[in-house]
């Protein structure tokens, strides 16, 4: 489950995507916490194993959405800040913002969807192959005297 959790003027605004259910998991992490979680003492990594660094300036490591920060921004990469490495947590969020937000998160899910999709077509494809190869040889040895 990843979610996306904004506060305007006082009111909690969240979006939850449950992105195991959709079977989308990006090749760069095992598991995304929730946004709620505890922050994980080992630092997320990248498919390359480096540990990820958190891209804001203003977001500190105890913070309850750092984890969730830390996988969106540099995981993902569907999150970003302001010009001056910030991420301003605790301003209100316009509707515009929200929505490119969102619709930057979609792009990177629907992104994973379409490369999953392909590769478990390329697996399939690859199992047809390999029975159809075993299948001809059970039929050469069928033939042998």
């Amino acid at each position: 489950m990843v979610q996306l959790a904004w506060t305007s003027g006082g009111t909690a605004l969240a979006v939850a995507l449950s992105v195991s259910a959709l079977g989308l998991v990006p090749a760069q992490a095992e598991e995304i916490p929730a946004a709620n979680a505890p922050a994980a003492n080992a630092p997320a990594a990248n498919a390359q194993g480096e540990a990820l660094v958190m891209p804001f300036t203003d977001v500190p490591e105890d913070h309850w959405a750092y984890q969730a920060l830390l996988n969106l921004a540099g995981v993902y990469g569907c999150v970003g800040g302001y010009p001056d490495g910030t991420f301003r947590g605790d301003n209100a969020v316009t509707r515009y913002e929200f929505a490119a937000g969102m619709e930057s998160c979609l792009g990177v899910l629907n992104t994973l969807w379409q490369q999953q999709q392909a590769q478990q077509q390329q697996a399939i494809s690859d199992l047809i192959e390999a029975m159809e190869q075993s299948l001809q040889e059970l039929r050469g040895l069928e033939e042998r005297p």
